[in-house]
């Protein structure tokens, strides 16, 4: 058996039907391709295949945005409950798409993360909010040729410094909105984001308590010859503090270990 005909066996065997080669994946995740990019890409699995080290993700620019409409409609107001200021839980959204296949996902302005005292129903129910912190991103990629195929842009927003009968600070609207979502042919790119609830803490004291979490980027991308994927992880605070703690990069990642207040965070077994 030649060289050839080997490499022909192994290119062909990267094409078995998609429901085999993303078979861990639930069905509404999974890629899907038109018989064209599948038919080029048994030709030239080069233009699919990124090159690892052409990743990457660079924060573009910080603002701030002009007020919180970004949030969308808000719950009705519902007194009465009992609330606990130094027990700190979402009250919103844990786990959402931002890009599927390379399309944002609508209505976005309702998919947002809350780190806010235990027996609040809303987060206008919290007063003092500062202006909301938007840090654009840029992620970038290339296939082996040295291509561009995926060019995106997203914004990691947050609201800090809401306060409960002028005690502690508190986090509303913590979310990742896309911007610019530009993807090469026979690529598909996805953007999800997801705030675990065990990274919810208070870092302050028991009588002005402080809101942190974690908020966690997962991308990916499918092409038919293979799957990439990574995460950032982003730890913010009701104070308004904020850091990228964890990259798919290590020369762009901060020890989480060097963040006082996000310590606990270091263990994974801890956190999910």
């Amino acid at each position: 058996m030649t060289d050839k005909t080997i490499k022909t066996l192994l290119v062909s065997a990267l094409f078995l039907p998609m429901a085999v080669l993303y078979a861990g994946e639930p069905l509404n995740n999974r890629a899907t391709f038109t018989k064209s990019e599948a038919s080029y890409a048994r030709t030239d699995p080069d233009y699919f295949t990124i090159n690892p080290a052409s990743i990457k993700i660079t924060r573009l620019e910080t603002n701030e945005e002009k007020d919180l409409t970004y949030l969308g409609p808000v719950k009705a107001d519902v007194g009465g409950a009992l609330v606990i200021i130094d027990q700190i839980i979402n009250i919103a959204t844990k786990v959402w798409d931002i890009v599927k296949q390379n399309a944002p996902v609508v209505e976005i302005d309702t998919k947002y993360a809350t780190a806010v005292p235990q027996g609040i129903t809303a987060w206008n129910q919290l007063s003092e909010w500062n202006k909301p912190n938007s840090y654009l991103y840029g992620f970038y990629a290339e296939n082996l040729y040295g291509a561009k195929i995926a060019d995106i842009k997203y914004r990691v927003v947050f609201t800090a410094g809401g306060k409960y009968n002028g005690k502690g600070l508190y986090l509303t609207g913590v979310t990742v909105i896309p911007t610019a979502t530009n993807v090469a042919w026979g690529y598909r790119f996805s953007l999800s984001a997801q705030v675990p609830d065990s990274t919810i803490a208070n870092v302050g004291t028991e009588a002005d308590p402080i809101a942190s979490l974690q908020l966690n980027s997962a991308w990916k991308i499918h092409t038919p010859v293979k799957e990439s994927n990574g995460t950032s992880v982003y730890y913010i605070q009701g104070d308004g503090y904020f850091k990228e703690i964890a990259s798919p990069f290590p020369r762009n990642t901060v020890k989480i270990e060097d963040i006082r207040s996000a310590a606990p965070l270091s263990d994974p077994a801890g956190v999910f």
